[in-house]
């Protein structure tokens, strides 16, 4: 009788990232679909939200509909206004009473469910000031202050005191708890990583302060590889050769920051499609050994420019048996560096009977020049219900001044297919004028450059990306 093999034991570690975090449900939907399961959950600063959601009975699903829905006014909360009145001596200029009592259960985070959770061991890591260390606490016992502590951080939100100790953010010491994931017995450690790693030192006291939590997580991160390494070395040493495998799933180019959340610059939506594409791609090619643990890892391809926009488009798709009522939701973001460009697409397709959006992943694109307008093809492949099909997306632009005010995009020629090629569903999505004008009213273009973006420049771009790899 032949000796079956216990699979690894695996932990999936939510590192934080502000509300970017919502990019972490997409990722974890791409996950549950590829069949992974994790015996651990680890959750820290803005990762407990997802760690929690989790740990509450949600699946990914659920998580990112939750997202998509959430009223970002939930996280801005004032203390008393005569707290205000002495900035230097004030707490946080905000509390926890909006996280505690509308982010959280919107988000279905239940303390309760967290504490009898019996599917995988969650543990969320907060900051012990008393100890000044990051301590890991177990779902079975964590209360609901640990969670808000845990996404505290100094300066905008207070500490907490939790039985005579202080509780703040873990992210100044580490933003990711990789060794609990090891003292928990995992072999393989999926980590997903929201947090940005650029090169360039931005200017500005907001983007100075998200400099410092950068340096502290990938700080702390590279020193965790470090004991990583030596407990390998430890155990070899003892006959031990079981591995310690770490997989890391990030955005290639740097997610936006909060700011541009609150400001709808990219929304939840957004977030949750470039996760799981990225999440998708990442599956496609698996590093068998895990990641070679160097500071590569975390780091981001930092454009010089980058211009975003969303289209939104709706209307019916003629199925085989059935008219579905559909909107088919995309974000660009075209990145200029030097004298190279990259197009990134993302979208998903939102079933409005079922009251389901699924994203889409391997988009592709084409374009072909007229001589009044240009033909964009986006192609990619989405799963509805259980089955995986392939999409055909055809629309037009004609000039940069027309698509910078929102006269472009307004048909889409939408096409559903089969993987033998066969036309299951077709047709003609639009997006509304108010969609159309309020989607270049977000639109923006970001630059590591001190110097103010103007018009000129934003046409240049438009110009650049109407005309890209034709």
């Amino acid at each position: 009788m032949e000796t079956e093999i216990p699979s690894p034991k695996k932990s999936l570690v939510l590192a934080g990232g502000g509300m970017r975090v919502a990019y972490q449900a997409g990722v974890v939907l791409a996950l549950e679909e590829a069949g992974l399961r994790f015996d651990h959950v680890d959750g820290t600063s803005g990762g407990i939200f997802n760690t929690a959601m989790l740990a509450s009975g949600l699946r990914a699903k659920q998580m990112a509909g939750n997202w998509r829905t959430l009223k970002l006014s939930g996280f801005v909360s004032f203390t008393r206004f005569r707290n205000y009145l002495n900035p230097f001596k004030i707490n946080g200029f905000a509390d926890a009473d909006g996280i505690k009592n509308k982010v959280f259960p919107h988000l279905g985070i239940n303390i309760s469910k967290i504490n009898a959770n019996t599917d995988f061991q969650a543990s969320f890591n907060v900051c012990n000031f008393l100890e000044k260390s990051v301590e890991a606490i177990p779902g079975e016992i964590v209360k609901q202050d640990h969670l808000l502590a845990g996404v505290s951080l100094p300066i905008f939100m207070p500490a907490l005191q939790i039985d005579d100790t202080w509780y703040t953010d873990a992210v100044w010491i580490k933003d990711a708890n990789l060794l609990e994931a090891v003292r928990q017995g995992s072999t393989d450690i999926w980590l997903v990583w929201a947090i940005g790693n650029t090169p360039t030192f931005l200017r500005g006291s907001f983007s100075q302060y998200v400099h410092m939590i950068e340096m502290s997580a990938n700080g702390g991160l590279l020193e965790e590889y470090k004991q990583i390494e030596l407990i390998k070395k430890l155990r070899k040493l003892e006959g031990d050769d079981t591995p310690i495998r770490l997989f890391v799933i990030k955005s290639r180019i740097p997610l936006l920051l909060d700011p541009d959340f609150f400001f709808n610059k990219i929304n939840a939506r957004e977030l949750i499609n470039i996760g799981y594409s990225n999440a998708k791609d990442y599956l496609k090619a698996v590093p068998e050994g895990g990641e070679v643990l160097d500071e590569s890892l975390t780091k981001n391809r930092e454009p010089n420019y980058i211009l975003s926009f969303r289209s939104c488009f709706s209307g019916s798709i003629k199925m085989e048996n059935e008219t579905v009522g559909v909107g088919f939701h995309l974000y660009f973001r075209f990145c200029e560096f030097g004298a190279s460009h990259v197009l990134e697409i993302y979208s998903s397709l939102e079933d409005r009977k079922k009251g389901e959006e699924q994203p889409c992943f391997s988009h592709t694109f084409s374009k072909t020049k007229s001589a009044f307008q240009t033909k964009l093809v986006i192609r990619g492949k989405v799963i509805r219900g259980v089955e995986l099909l392939d999409f055909d997306a055809e629309t037009t632009m004609t000039n940069p001044i027309e698509l910078l005010l929102g006269l472009n995009f307004k048909r889409l020629n939408f096409k559903l297919r089969r993987e033998n090629d066969k036309l299951i569903g077709q047709g003609i999505l639009t997006q509304s004028m108010k969609d159309r004008i309020g989607a270049m009213f977000y639109a923006q273009v970001k630059s590591i450059f001190p110097q103010r973006i103007g018009i000129k420049k934003k046409i240049k771009l438009i110009e650049k990306f109407i005309a890209h790899e034709i």
